[in-house]
């Protein structure tokens, strides 16, 4: 409320002038009311993605691995660098070369390979770590050290070497691994000379290439698993002596909040992926979702601007939602139950995932019983056919209109109501003190 807007409220209670002073009084209590930040709303927004014409990048491609075609594309032939979409690749040779409970040893040549401004797990030479932690520094934060002690213990596992050059080092032999399997999975215009994706000119895919190479990966059960963790809880190690000294967040936004698709999304379950971001190459992202009609669908953004990388979530999501209804335009039959957040995946250590039970948190203070014993005063009952739950029982009574609207929207009620109890206040004001002023005029005076 301006001051020029106080100054004549104030000055409307101490000299009221005619019944239209009462009206104005309301008015400046009305504005005084709703521009106090007392009532305001905090939540999340909803939010406006943008159509599929407005995604500005390199290339794009939602491939249904159920059917085994492409839904919707853009230039999915050009040629990108991954960056660390790279690490994809890299995941996957290690779960077909190495066991995930296998210990590894970090050199120091994997650690001398990576770059002070790459993103890291935070690993140290001589650290002992298992290869199921190291997939989770690998795909989580993206670590170029777990990409490196990865890489050379698949070449020793792998027992590749190259006669002609016997000096060349463990990390520049993994690159031949990659291309073998490039050539493999029958690649055409992918070449990789790192494990980690840090720019190189020879280091590049496509968008349709990286689409089958992230296919081949998630046929690994553990693959999945790790891409779709939110986050990871590192067990302690040699050089890191206490449990939870690294928790790592995901940063595939899409996987962390899934509502962001929107309420008419066809995706019922989004499953994880892989983002990559270097100055050279923009950022992009891979992701693995299920359609409504059951249908997994395999989804990539290349070539993303590097000064507009902030849009890869927005981008990324106008781009899946449209290869989902495309998807499901084709086969509109719903077979996968609940949304996105019902569906949204979770990582806890064994028996410590959800339970399943659903209840109502009580919200009273325990009380002491003589004994000391602490008493629930609320008491959990998880709903059961046999005891319909609150929702069930609700009656017209319950629900009548002045109690269903001060239910659905608390804030204007009490604005409302806030409102009415200072118009009346004021009313009540103004005549007292006109009535009080009619009186000394007169000149009548009660002893």
């Amino acid at each position: 409320m301006t001051s020029s807007a106080k100054r004549s409220f104030f000055t409307l209670l101490r000299y009221p002038r005619g019944p239209l002073a009462a009206i104005s009084i309301a008015i400046s209590a009305v504005l005084f009311t709703i521009s106090s930040p007392l009532f305001a709303e905090v939540g999340q927004q909803e939010i406006t993605l943008p159509q599929l014409s407005e995604v500005v990048c390199k290339s794009y491609i939602v491939y249904d691995r159920t059917k085994g075609e492409i839904l919707i594309s853009q230039n999915p032939d050009q040629k990108i660098y991954p960056a660390s979409m790279t690490k994809i690749m890299t995941a996957a040779l290690a779960l077909d070369n190495l066991a995930t409970d296998q210990i590894l040893t970090v050199s120091q040549s994997a650690m001398d390979a990576t770059t002070p401004n790459s993103t890291l797990m935070g690993l140290k030479v001589g650290e002992e770590i298992s290869v199921s932690e190291l997939l989770y520094g690998l795909l989580l934060p993206s670590g170029n050290d777990a990409a490196n002690v990865l890489a050379e213990a698949i070449v020793t596992a792998s027992g590749y070497t190259d006669p002609v050059n016997p000096l060349r080092s463990k990390l520049d032999l993994f690159s031949d691994l990659m291309n073998q399997k490039v050539t493999e999975l029958g690649l055409l215009n992918t070449h990789f000379v790192n494990a980690n994706g840090l720019h190189d000119d020879n280091h590049y895919t496509t968008a349709s290439d990286l689409a089958i190479i992230f296919n081949y990966a998630v046929d690994h059960a553990d693959f999945r698993t790790a891409i779709s963790s939110p986050t990871h809880v590192f067990k302690a190690t040699n050089k890191h002596t206490f449990d939870a000294w690294y928790v790592a967040k995901n940063t595939n936004c899409i996987l962390t909040d899934p509502w962001i698709l929107g309420a008419g999304t066809q995706v019922a379950k989004v499953v994880g992926g892989k983002t990559g971001t270097t100055i050279p190459a923009g950022t992009g992202m891979t992701l693995l979702s299920v359609d409504k009609n059951g249908d997994e669908l395999i989804s990539i953004v290349c070539g993303i601007p590097y000064e507009t990388a902030n849009r890869l979530t927005s981008y990324m999501a106008a781009v899946l939602n449209a290869g989902a209804q495309a998807c499901f335009d084709k086969d509109p039959v719903i077979r996968a139950t609940g949304n996105v957040m019902d569906n949204k995946p979770y990582n806890a250590a064994a028996g410590l995932g959800p339970s399943g039970v659903t209840g109502s948190i009580p919200t009273a203070v325990p009380t002491l019983t003589p004994t000391g014993s602490v008493t629930p005063a609320v008491s959990v009952t998880e709903p059961s056919a046999a005891q319909p739950t609150a929702a069930a029982n609700n009656t017209d009574e319950s629900s009548s209109f002045p109690v269903s609207i001060i239910k659905a929207h608390p804030v204007l009620s009490i604005a409302a109501g806030s409102i009415l109890f200072i118009g009346i206040l004021l009313v009540i004001v103004y005549f007292s003190v006109n009535r009080k002023r009619k009186r000394s005029r007169s000149g009548i005076r009660r002893i």
